[in-house]
This record gives C-alpha cells, sequence and structure tokens, in this order.
C-alpha cells in the first residue's frame, strides 16, 4: 500500500519511515510536514516531501501522526480525494470529534488513542474490572514524555471510557477537590509529564482491604507504530465508517 504520512519529520513519523523499510506491503510515498523540517530531513531520505497535502495525488491512505489542529484540514482532502484515513493523532476537542464522525459517512476512518495491541488487552482488563469491583475507587496515573501537548493522554481517555461503560455514573476529575476528598462515583486522573516516557498507565481498584492494580508500560515507540500499520492496511477495501483497535480482533 501507498502511505502518505502526515508528520513525517517527527519523532513517530520517523518510527513508521524506518518501519516500512523492513515492511513488504508498506510504502511511504510522501511525506507531509512543516516546511522548515522538511529542509532538514529531504537530502537524507528517499520519500517526496511536501508542506502541503493538498498537492499529493498519489497514495491509497493517509496515516496522520500530526497535531490535532491539522484534522480540519486533513479531513478535507480526504474526502475530497476519497482516501482511507487512519488518525494517530490525539488532543482533538469535541467539535474536531464531530467533525470526524461526520467525515466518516464519506470514507473509512480508523482512529484510537493508543495503536499498542497490549493496551487493548488493558482496555478488556480494566472494563472487567470497573464490573467486578463496582464498589472499589479508581485512579488513573498516565505518565508521558515532557513534550507530550494533551492532558489527560488519548490512552487515558480509553481507559475512563471503558470504566464508564461499566459505571455510567461515574464522574472524572483532572485535580482534586478543595478539601482533599473525592465525591461518591469519582474517578481520579493523574497526569505526569517528564523525560522521555513512551507511555505508562496504570489504574488503582482501591478497596477497603486490598488494592488491584493493571498496568501498562510501552517501551518503544514502535509498537505504536506497528499498530497504526495494522490500522493502515486493515483499511484495504473498508466501506465507509469509523473503526478502532477492537475492529482488529474480530
Amino acid at each position: 500500500m501507498n502511505v502518505i504520512l502526515n508528520g513525517f519529520c517527527g519523532q513517530m513519523g520517523q518510527v513508521i519511515y524506518k518501519l516500512s523499510k523492513k515492511d513488504e506491503d508498506i510504502n511511504i510515498c510522501y511525506g507531509v510536514d512543516n516546511l522548515s523540517l522538511i529542509t532538514k530531513l529531504e537530502k537524507s531520505v528517499d520519500v517526496k516531501l511536501t508542506d502541503n497535502i493538498f498537492s499529493v495525488r498519489d497514495g491509497d491512505v493517509v496515516l496522520d501522526f500530526s497535531r490535532a489542529s491539522a484534522i480540519r484540514g486533513l479531513l478535507n482532502y480526504c474526502v475530497r480525494n476519497r482516501k482511507p484515513l487512519v488518525i494517530a493523532t490525539t488532543g482533538h476537542n469535541e467539535l474536531e470529534e464531530r467533525e470526524i464522525l461526520h467525515a466518516s459517512q464519506f470514507i473509512p476512518i480508523f482512529k484510537s488513542g493508543n495503536f499498542s495491541l497490549g493496551m487493548q488487552t488493558t482496555l478488556e482488563l480494566v472494563k472487567f474490572a470497573s464490573s467486578a469491583l463496582r464498589d472499589y475507587d479508581v485512579e488513573v496515573v498516565e505518565t508521558h514524555h515532557n513534550k507530550k501537548l494533551d492532558v489527560p493522554s488519548g490512552s487515558a481517555k480509553m481507559i475512563l471510557g471503558e470504566i464508564n461503560s461499566s459505571r455510567p455514573n461515574s464522574r472524572i476529575n483532572l485535580g482534586r477537590n478543595k478539601n482533599g476528598l473525592r465525591e461518591k462515583n469519582e474517578v481520579g486522573v493523574h497526569s505526569v509529564r517528564g523525560g522521555g516516557v513512551n507511555g505508562e498507565h496504570t489504574i488503582y481498584f482501591l478497596g477497603q482491604n486490598e488494592i488491584v492494580t493493571i498496568s501498562h508500560t510501552a517501551l518503544s515507540r514502535e509498537v505504536f507504530g506497528e499498530g497504526a500499520l495494522r490500522a493502515v492496511k486493515f483499511l484495504r477495501d473498508k466501506k465507509p465508517g469509523l473503526y478502532t483497535m477492537k475492529n482488529l480482533f474480530e
């Protein structure tokens, strides 16, 4: 498959580029990014680079590892050219999420806050524990590198979604209450930023006499890249719709 990689010059873009060299089914035909970043890289890679995705006519699918603010233009391009889209960028607001859903009526879109296969298993465990330990308090701690922009992380939002599916009355608190106490059904979320951490997520289920801990740690960015390329292949010949990592296991 010929892939247009949006965010080519970023850390994940370069991970995808290197992984594509080992995958006979994937060819990065175009890299899209800021002109200043392209200038630094264009002589060291064998990929056509551009700062304007609307100038690209080739490619079977678009893979986005850029920034949330780019999504509107990206959706416009993909819908206009009927190109499938894999969204690996996180931090979209409610309006952007609605625009993504609307665009999925016209093109196949694969979207996930985390492309790690291990994280999908973690989510299933969280869903089960949230139901089985319904009376336990829940706290979520997510840790990422110091350049991550969105808080909480896309993965943490996925975790919270699974908790809420089993506990529809739960409420999310990104900080602490003034008196330091949690209210009933309140789920605490703590975001830690520092160093070069690829991603750590720990979910605590705290009872009166025991604590159950579910944790996932990404040891390398490659785990996200491998999952994203699986999503790219998954979209081959798919009908319009919004797909997630769960569809990979169906």
